[in-house]
């Protein structure tokens, strides 16, 4: 061969290795294959609304088979927002965009998984889409596949429907377990809303009328209940000092296509602990008794004594008696203290000077007189005020309905307020 030949030769070879070396390089790198010749797969095996949350989380499982290479990556095509993504597990290396490898857009999980194991993972999105046919993608070694399942698209399942919870929280005088018409209201208490799973999901505080109200709530079953103390300033734990909740104090509510009322949650009077804690003796030794001061109904008789014949001193001017009757015939209830014009102060004096044994007198009597202490600043005083309100309430109900209670109820009554008047004395 020629010293020509043999350059041409090799210059010959040198091209045809070239040319090979450049089709290798242009060669795809990752080669796409049927889902079902490949040993992974992705299935939807689960969904769970959450009304509470108005969220539903879906659950998948990837299994990929032994002797299949392992997994590198997998991706979920999602056909919503992706800014309302919550909840996706395992959420270690994930990422949400387009993947350049198998060209599938949506949730990518870069973790990777061992050939032979089978994990689960969820997605949580907002409120209850409806569950279509979606993409997935897996990869591993040199090539991946795009298979089918279902999950998450636009639209949604069912109308978000937002309902409410309400009742009343009051003393239940009578104990018949009703909120019968003018049983006192209890004001400034906590009521706590949960979830089934015990989870809260709101706190109210009721009004002046006792009420309370719970709004936005979706379908579901909660629980509504009174707690025995709160971290906010309320009622409560005086409430469960000197009442008692003999009905409990947790309600089960169904919430099904419409809003729910009249949750009720009523509490007795502990005539004991009050009278305990009014005592000085401090009869159950815990070592508390209220503190303030009262005028007796012998203070309030002299007062109004004067006012009416112009003799003696007073402590109290006739104009004065006057705005506190006037706020007493509208304090609480019509009955029992209603008094005729011009003769108001002979009226209420008369309350209070009856020479009587009849019960429901004897308990009028005092509460007349606690009722003047109470638009005059006096009785109970400090954090405990309003129980002295909620005692005053108690018994205006019961002169208004005194036949359905026994002499020995009203009774217990009248010595409670009889004590308030008596505070400082």
């Amino acid at each position: 061969m020629s010293f020509g030949a043999g350059v041409k030769n090799l210059f010959v070879s040198l091209f045809l290795l070239l040319i090979a070396i450049s089709s290798s390089q242009a060669a795809p790198s990752f080669q796409e294959k049927d889902i079902s010749a490949v040993g992974w797969s992705v299935m939807l095996i689960d969904t769970d609304y959450d009304a509470n949350a108005n969220t539903t989380t879906f659950y998948y499982e990837l299994v990929a088979r032994t002797g299949e290479k392992n997994l590198s990556h997998w991706v979920l095509s999602v056909d919503i927002d992706a800014t309302g993504l919550t909840g996706v597990t395992p959420n270690s290396l994930v990422s949400i965009g387009l993947d350049p490898t198998t060209g599938v857009w949506g949730i990518k999980w870069d973790a990777g998984q061992t050939a032979g194991t089978t994990k689960t993972y969820t997605v949580t999105v907002p409120g209850k889409p409806k569950i279509v046919d979606i993409n997935y993608a897996v990869k591993g070694g040199t090539y991946y596949a795009i298979g089918t399942t279902q999950g998450p698209g636009a639209g949604s399942e069912d109308p978000v429907l937002n309902y409410s919870v309400s009742g009343n929280i009051y003393v239940d005088a009578n104990t018949n377990y009703l909120l019968d018409v003018n049983e006192p209201a209890l004001a400034n208490v906590s009521v706590e809303l949960h979830d089934v799973a015990g989870v809260l999901v709101s706190i109210a505080l009721t009004d002046a009328s006792g009420h309370y109200k719970f709004e936005n709530l979706l379908p579901g079953i909660y629980y509504v209940s009174v707690p025995n103390s709160s971290v906010s300033v309320d009622f409560n734990e005086i409430l469960f000092s000197y009442m008692i909740a003999h009905m409990g104090t947790s309600v089960q509510v169904t919430v099904i296509n419409a809003d729910v009322s009249n949750i009720d949650i009523g509490f007795g009077v502990n005539t004991k602990a009050i009278l305990d804690d009014l005592s000085s003796d401090d009869p159950d030794a815990d070592g508390f008794t209220f503190s303030g001061e009262g005028r007796t109904i012998g203070f309030w008789k002299h007062q109004f004594s004067v006012a009416i014949t112009g003799k003696g001193r007073a402590q109290v001017s006739a104009s004065t008696l006057t705005g506190y009757l006037n706020s007493i015939e509208a304090f609480l209830l019509p009955i029992p203290f209603q008094f005729t014009a011009g003769a108001e102060f002979r009226e209420a004096l008369a309350v209070m000077a009856a020479n009587t044994s009849v019960d429901v007198d004897l308990l009028r009597k005092q509460l007349l007189a606690t009722e003047l202490n109470q638009f005059a600043g006096l009785g109970i005083a400090g954090d405990y005020a309003q129980l002295q309100l909620v005692v005053l309430a108690w018994s205006e109900y019961l002169v208004f309905d005194h036949t359905s209670f026994t002499r020995d109820q009203l009774l217990v009554a009248k010595d409670i307020l009889d004590t308030i008047n008596n505070m400082g004395h």
